[in-house]
C-alpha cells in the first residue's frame, strides 16, 4: 500500500464530494511528479469497487506503471493490459488499455467491453482526451450522453492544448489541482534554478501549426553547427556534474546533438522513436546507471519517464506550448537522495513574432527575465522586496536580478517623470505605482488613482481623507485617465496648479522639507533633483504596500547561496 500525502487524500475526498454533487467527468490537475497514478490506484478500495475499473493511456510506459501501481496498491486484484498482442483476461477486475488498440475506428476490442461492467474510468495524460481515439472510448462508456452512473476522472499536469482545443468537450470542470509553484514550495517537487542562454538563430520564418511550430520547419532553423555547439558549451559550464535530459526536435537534430556531446569528450547517447526497443532499453539503463551523462531526445521523454535522479534539463528545442514545456520540465522535478535543486536551461532563440514558453513564465515571471542560476521563488521574493521598500523603480523593466539590483541602487531622475505611456495624452503629473496603476496628488489627503481590472477596463478612484470610492469606469487608460482630469477640473480646479505637469514650480530646486521626507526613507538623492521629481518620489513611496513586520532593510539574500538581488 502506498502511503498518501496531504493533497492526495484531499483529491479524493474532493472527487468523491463532487461525484455525489453530480459531476461525472471530473479532471484533476497535477504536476509532474506529484503521484496522479498513485491517486487513481486508490481508486478501486476508496470507492469500495464492485464493478471494474478501465484506465485508458496512449503509451506503452504508461500501461505498465498503472498496472504496476494498481497491484501495489491492490495486490489482491487482478489487473489485465489491453494493447495490441496482449488481451486482458475477462475477469479482470481493472483493465489498463491502449487508446490506440482500443480507440481506432471499428475496433473490435473495444465492443468487447460492456459498459454495464465498468464503473469507474480513468483517463491518464488527459489533455489528448478531446482526440477522437478518446473520444470513440468515452462514448462507448456513455459518459457524453449523460450516463449518471459512472464516472470519468481525468489526470493531466495541465489542462491548456497547444491547439487551444478545450477540455471542456469531455469534462464538467476541474475537481482538484495543483501547481508547480505550489508543490516547489511546499517540498513535494524540488526547487528549480533557471538560466537563460541565448543564441542568434532566428525563428521569425518557421511555421507554425496548431499553437507551435512545424517540427520540419524548426529543425531547419534550430539543427546547425554552431547552435549545437553552444548547447554542448551550455552543459559544460552549466550542467557538467548533473545527470541532464537534452529535449531536441527531430530524430536527426537528436542523433546530431548527441554526436556533438560525445566529440566534446561527454558520455551521451540519443533517443528516438523509431530506434530498437532494445537499443532503447539499453541507452535509459546507461542513464540511470550514470554511464550516460546526457541524454538527448525528442517527443519521446515527454511523457511517462521517471527517472528521478536527472537534475538537470536543457531546452535545446523551443517551444510556444505551454503544456509541452510543462512536460519537458517535470521529466526533472522529482525528488532524488542527494539532488538539491533541478537546473533548467532555456536556449533562447531571436524571435520577432513568436512568443516562447520559459521556465520564469511558468512560476508568473515576464518569459524573458533570466534567472541567472536561481530559483523562480528567490525572484519572486526580490521583486516583491523592491516593490515595498523601492516603489519608484520600475520592476516591470528589470531583465535580470542583477539588473533589478542596479535599478536598486540608483535613482534615475528620467524615471520620475509622467510614465511614457500616458505621457502623450495627459497634462498633469501622474505617477506609475509598484501595483500597476497611476495615481495623481491633489492635496494632503485628496487622491485620483486609475487601476486596471482584470476584464481589461480602467477604474478611476477618489480618496478623499482614509475613504476611497470608484467614481468612473473608463474602456481604456487612455479613457479612464481622461475622465479622472474631467473630474479634476470640474471639482478641484482650485488645485491644478499643483498637479500640472508644466508648472513653474516643479522646475526649482527640491525644498528641504522634501529632502528631509526622502532623506527618513534612507534614499540618496541625486544632485539636481527638482520639486516635481521630489514630489514624484513621494507620491509613488506613499502609495507603496506597506513593509511587514520583521521584513529585512535590504534585498533577501540566502546565505551563501549569492541569491535575491546580487550586487554588481
Amino acid at each position: 500500500m502506498f502511503d498518501l500525502r496531504d493533497y492526495q487524500r484531499e483529491c479524493l475526498d474532493v472527487i468523491l464530494a463532487r461525484y455525489r454533487a453530480g459531476v461525472r467527468r471530473q479532471l484533476v490537475c497535477l504536476p509532474t511528479g506529484t503521484g496522479k497514478t498513485v491517486i487513481f490506484a486508490q481508486f478501486p478500495a476508496f470507492f469500495r469497487m464492485k464493478h471494474r475499473m478501465l484506465v485508458l493511456a496512449h503509451r506503452e510506459e504508461l500501461l505498465e506503471q498503472a498496472r504496476d501501481k494498481i497491484l501495489h496498491a491492490n495486490p489482491s486484484l487482478r489487473v489485465g493490459i489491453e494493447q495490441a498482442g496482449r488481451k486482458a483476461d475477462p475477469d479482470a477486475q481493472v483493465v489498463v488499455a491502449s487508446v490506440p488498440t482500443l480507440g481506432r475506428e471499428g475496433s473490435k476490442r473495444l465492443e468487447r467491453l460492456e459498459p454495464e461492467q465498468f464503473y469507474l474510468v480513468v483517463v491518464d495524460e488527459a489533455h489528448h482526451a478531446v482526440a477522437q481515439t478518446y473520444k470513440r472510448v468515452i462514448e462507448r462508456f456513455g459518459f457524453l450522453a449523460g450516463d449518471e452512473k459512472r464516472l470519468l476522472v481525468g489526470f493531466t499536469a495541465t489542462p491548456k492544448r497547444g491547439d487551444s482545443v478545450g477540455l471542456n468537450a469531455v469534462f464538467q470542470e476541474i475537481s482538484f489541482s495543483r501547481n508547480l509553484p505550489e508543490m516547489v514550495e511546499a517540498g513535494y517537487l524540488c526547487p528549480i534554478v533557471g538560466w537563460r542562454v541565448e543564441t542568434e538563430v532566428d525563428l521569425s520564418r518557421v511555421r507554425t501549426r496548431l499553437g507551435d511550430f512545424v517540427t520540419s520547419s524548426l529543425a531547419d532553423a534550430v539543427n546547425v553547427t554552431e547552435r549545437n555547439a553552444l548547447v554542448v558549451k551550455v552543459f559544460l559550464d552549466r550542467l557538467a556534474d548533473r545527470q541532464t535530459l537534452c529535449f531536441c526536435v527531430d530524430v536527426a537534430h537528436t542523433e546530431d546533438l548527441a554526436e556533438a556531446f560525445r566529440r566534446a569528450g561527454v558520455a551521451a547517447a540519443a533517443v528516438t522513436g523509431d530506434m530498437d526497443p532494445d537499443a532503447r532499453k539499453k541507452a535509459l539503463e546507461d542513464f540511470s546507471a550514470g554511464r550516460v551523462r546526457v541524454l538527448t531526445n525528442c517527443m519521446v521523454l515527454t511523457e511517462g519517464y521517471d527517472e528521478t535522479s536527472i537534475a538537470g534539463i536543457l531546452l535545446a528545442r523551443p517551444t510556444k506550448s505551454s503544456l509541452l514545456y510543462t512536460q519537458m520540465i517535470g521529466r526533472g522535478t522529482r525528488l532524488h537522495p542527494g539532488k538539491k535543486d533541478l537546473a533548467v536551461v532555456d536556449i533562447v532563440d531571436v524571435t520577432r513574432d513568436h512568443k516562447l514558453v520559459s521556465l520564469p513564465a511558468l512560476f508568473g515571471l515576464k518569459p524573458e527575465f533570466d534567472l541567472q542560476g536561481r530559483t523562480a521563488e528567490e525572484a519572486q521574493k526580490a521583486l516583491e522586496w523592491t516593490e515595498r521598500h523601492r516603489p519608484w523603480v520600475r520592476t516591470d523593466l528589470a531583465v535580470s536580478l542583477d539588473d533589478l539590483r542596479y535599478r536598486c541602487e540608483r535613482i534615475d531622475l528620467l524615471d520620475l517623470d509622467v510614465p511614457p505611456e500616458i505621457a502623450s495624452f495627459t497634462k498633469y503629473a501622474w505617477t506609475r505605482t509598484s501595483s500597476g496603476s497611476y495615481a495623481l496628488a491633489l492635496g494632503k489627503s485628496v487622491r485620483l488613482r486609475v487601476a486596471p481590472t482584470i476584464l481589461g477596463e480602467w477604474e478611476v478612484f477618489l480618496t478623499a481623507g482614509d475613504k476611497e470610492s470608484r467614481v468612473a469606469l473608463g474602456a481604456s487608460v487612455d479613457d479612464a485617465v481622461m475622465r479622472a482630469e474631467l473630474l479634476i477640473e470640474k471639482k478641484f480646479e482650485q488645485d491644478v496648479g499643483l498637479v500640472l505637469r508644466k508648472a513653474r514650480w516643479r522646475r526649482e530646486p527640491a525644498s528641504e522639507k522634501q529632502r528631509k521626507i526622502l532623506g527618513g526613507k534612507g534614499l540618496k538623492l541625486p544632485e539636481g533633483l527638482t520639486k516635481g521629481q521630489a514630489s514624484h518620489l513621494i507620491a509613488v513611496i506613499l502609495d507603496a504596500p506597506r513593509a511587514r513586520g520583521n521584513e529585512p532593510s535590504d534585498p533577501p539574500v540566502r546565505k551563501g547561496s549569492g541569491s535575491g538581488i546580487p550586487r554588481r
